[in-house]
Formats: C-alpha cells, structure tokens, sequence
C-alpha cells in the first residue's frame, strides 16, 4: 500500500470539481424521464446530481439566463425531483435548444432513477413478451430475418455434423479443412443475395423509429447468437473495449483468413471478413499508402522532409507496408500515430520501428496514446509541429455533422501550407448496411460525397480545395482537403 504522497491523483490543470454527467442514453431507456416546466414536457439530454439539462424546441420560451423556475423530472410517472431551478446556460442547434439548468432544492439519485427504470423494464418484459417488439416490424422484415435464422441455422447444423464424421478420421484436420473450402463456395452467392435483400427490407423502416428498434431487436434476438461463431462478428458485436471497430477486429480483417472453433464458425468469419466495410479497409489501407508516397514525392521536390499524422493509427500497417514494399530506402518520413487503443498502439511502435530500421533511412516515429474524445473537446492536446499529410480513416462515421466538422477544422489547423487532409467515411446509398448495423449494433454515420463535401465546405471560405476519392472496395469515401500555399 501506498503513503498518501505517493498517490498520483488526478494529473492536469487545477480545476473546480464538477458532478459527472451522463447522457441520459446512457443511463435510462428513451423516453424514460422527462423534465415538466409550467405545464409543457421535455426530454431530457444529460443529467448529474446536481443539474440536468433538456431539450427544446427552438421558438419555445422556458425563461433567461440566470432565472430561477420550478421543475419537476419525471422516471416512469414517478417524481425523481420537484422544485427550484436555475437555468444556467443555453446551447442552440438547427431544430432545438439545450438548456442547462442547476437544482436549487435537493439532488437527484442516479443509482435510484436507474435502478427504477431497470424494474419498469423488467415488468414491461415479463408482460409484454417478444411481441412488444414484433408489434412494430413490418411482415416483410419479419419474413426476410426468418429466412436468414432459417439459413444460417441449417448449415450450423449440417456442418456440426459432418464436422463430427470427419473428426473420427485419421486425416481430420486436413478433412476439415477441405470441407471449410467447400462449405464456403457453396454458401458464399447464397449469403451475399440474402443480406442484399435483408438490407432492401430495412429501407423502408427508416421512417418509423419504432419499426427499426423492433427490426433490431428481433434480429439481434434470433440470428445474432447463431453468427457468435465467427470470432471478429463476436468481438464487434460484444465491443469488450466499448466499440466494434478495434483493434482485435481490425487486426482480423487484415488477416482476412478462417479464424474460429467450429467450420460453421471459420466460415462466416471469412464471409464477415469478405463484407465490402471488411474489404474496404484494407483497401484505404492501400490508398493511404498512395497518398502517402504522392505526398512523400511533393515534399522532396522541395528538398524539404514529410511529416504525418495518423489519427485512429489502429495497427498502423499502411505505414508498416509503405516501408517494407518500398524498393530502395524511405528518407525524411517523421510518422506521428495517434490512438487511444494502447495494445494497438504498441502493436503499431514495434511494427513500425521494426520497418523504420529496416528501409527507413532519417525516418522517425512517435506515438501518442490519446482518447478521442479529449482530442475532441480539446483542439490543442494535438499542438507541435505542423504536419504535411494528416488522414483518419475510421473515426469520422462514428461521428455528427457538428462534431466531424469541429474535429475536421482541428485537423486542418495543424495542417502545413500545401498540405492534405484525407478523411474516410463510410459511404451512403449501399446495399451492406444490414450485417453491421441490424446483427451486430454496429451504427455509423453513412453519408454520401455531397455529405462529405459539406463537411469540409466551411473550410473552403480559408481557401481549401476539395476532392472526394472511393477506395476500389466501394465501401467508403474519401475527402481529400488541400491547403493553399506552401508550393503544393
């Protein structure tokens, strides 16, 4: 055990202590509480001990800065506070506000709010049975899911026995091994027209909140377990780190093998791995390297060394390739590799020293163990050098207009003249949405190339050049964003 002064505490700058807040997602179900001001209700957005702060339409008055209102915040009919408040900020958005307010007469009780929310759930399941979420599917989802559990439960079954005969042979991994190359031929056309039309069934649900938490929830009910075979479907869907994408699932779908215990298991892996989102990624992987190389060649024209940044570096393995396939020794690269994964990171600083030593010849590495949420709140935690070519392929779907413009205008900031910015993002309209987005909850922003474009727009008002790029999988786009000067 530790003396006091031993204790490290929190590291930073000295600051008021505030209560924690929570989404309001996060801690109880929608719709589950509400804040009621003179008589009108609002959701909820955050809420601490000590404040909350709640949604309103943007033409409604609720009172000025610094007034003092009675409240009352509502869980499941049941009143969790009742009493003075006093608004203490506003934030405004295109359709609504968010107003902040700070308790005045008490405090609410987190744990209590959840734990009442968690007993309503349960009494609303124990009721209303699986036919609470069935109620809002339309018959041709219920229709489509059923043939897929039909599809994939079939072949669980024929394969777990023939796997059975075979491992009473005397060649049996070689037996099975065979039968993975056939099962997946024969499967393989049949899987792809099915979540092709899986994906068609779900357009039409987009309209109806309810008709996609119902879709979901069946599907995640009846045809997710039966994938949990395939270990990088299993890794996404249980995020063991809070997100889908990591690295144990990026490090997967490089690989791109048959990876599982079962065959049943080896071959929806590799069908996971085949996904066009799976065949994108190692496709950025290779225009990165592309741009990174054309960059690489602008800078030396000029004499002059290249510096990148890498946000979201993941195992870093364009920068790994861009080395190793080079046919002569890489000079002047100074490599900067962000993540706030430390296994991927240190997966990513072995692979790439390892590499530098190798054909790297003046080349530097550093590496920078970040959350993206504090380089997001805060734009100068990327302060130093400028950077020549700064790129993020994985982070930008996973966030709203306001906040990858936010980030993007960051980005650009520590962006040299005549440099590039190359940002991917998941591409919209497509027909792989489904396998992502229904079976595993992996959501994303989908955005199309005129989406893209308006993110990067504000900075053109500075100068900036635009172009989008598709990765030859098809899966995501890329907005490439050029500064003006520096000879580019």
């Amino acid at each position: 055990m530790r003396s006091y002064e031993e204790l490290v505490g929190g590291m930073g700058r000295a600051v008021a202590f505030r209560a924690r807040r929570q989404l309001v997602r996060d801690l109880l179900r929608d719709q589950a509480a509400v804040l009621v001001l003179r008589g009108a209700q609002f959701p909820l957005y955050d809420l601490a001990i000590s404040g909350v702060s709640f949604l309103v339409p943007q033409n409604q008055a609720v009172g000025g800065i610094h007034d003092v209102v009675d409240i009352e915040i509502v869980v499941h009919d049941a009143t969790a506070y009742r009493g003075p408040a006093r608004i203490a900020r506003e934030e405004r958005a295109p359709e609504q506000r968010r107003v902040a307010v700070q308790l005045l007469g008490g405090f609410l009780d987190l744990p209590g709010m959840q734990r009442a929310d968690q007993e309503q759930l349960l009494l609303d399941d124990l009721r209303d049975g699986p036919e609470r979420s069935l109620a809002a599917v339309p018959e041709s989802y219920r229709k489509i899911l059923m043939e897929a559990v039909l599809f994939t439960s079939y072949y669980r079954r024929a394969l777990a026995e023939h796997e059975t005969r075979i491992g009473e042979s005397g060649r049996a991994e070689f037996a099975r091994n065979e039968l993975v190359l056939r099962a997946i031929t024969a499967i393989r056309p049949r899987w792809h027209e099915l979540r092709v039309r899986a994906a068609e069934a779900t357009l039409p649900l987009r309209a109806s909140r309810g008709a996609m938490a119902g879709a979901k929830e069946a599907t995640e009910l009846l045809l997710t377990p039966i994938l949990q075979a395939a270990p990088v479907l299993s890794r996404a869907y249980h995020k063991p780190l809070g997100h889908a994408g990591d690295f144990t699932v990026m490090t997967h779908i490089y690989k791109d093998g048959f990876e599982g215990d079962t065959v049943f298991g080896r071959v929806f892996h590799k069908l996971a791995c085949e996904e066009p989102l799976s065949a994108g990624v190692r496709a950025w992987k290779d225009l990165v390297k592309e741009l990174t190389l054309a960059e690489h060649r602008r800078k030396a024209s000029q004499s002059a060394p290249l510096h990148v940044l890498s946000l979201g570096c993941g195992p870093a393995r364009e920068v790994v390739e861009c080395l190793s396939e080079a046919k002569t020794r890489v000079s002047d690269i100074h490599w900067t590799l962000v993540d706030q994964e430390e296994r991927a990171l240190s997966v990513a600083y072995h692979d790439v020293m390892r590499a530098l030593l190798s054909k790297g010849d003046s080349c530097s590495l550093q590496c920078l163990f970040m959350s993206f949420e504090q380089l997001i709140k805060d734009a100068q935690s990327l302060q130093g050098e400028l950077q020549d070519f700064i790129y993020c392929v994985g982070l930008f779907h996973y966030l709203d207009k306001r906040r990858a413009q936010n980030l993007l205008a960051t980005l650009y900031d520590r962006l040299a003249p005549g440099g590039l910015v190359a940002v991917g993002n998941a591409c919209w309209p497509n027909d792989h949405f489904w396998l992502a987005d229904f079976v595993l909850d992996w959501h994303m922003f989908y955005r199309t190339p005129d989406e893209l474009r308006d993110l990067a727009m504000p900075l053109t008002t500075v100068g900036a050049t635009l172009e989008v790029r598709r990765e030859s999988a098809g899966a995501y786009d890329f907005i490439l964003i050029r500064k003006p000067g520096g000879g580019a």
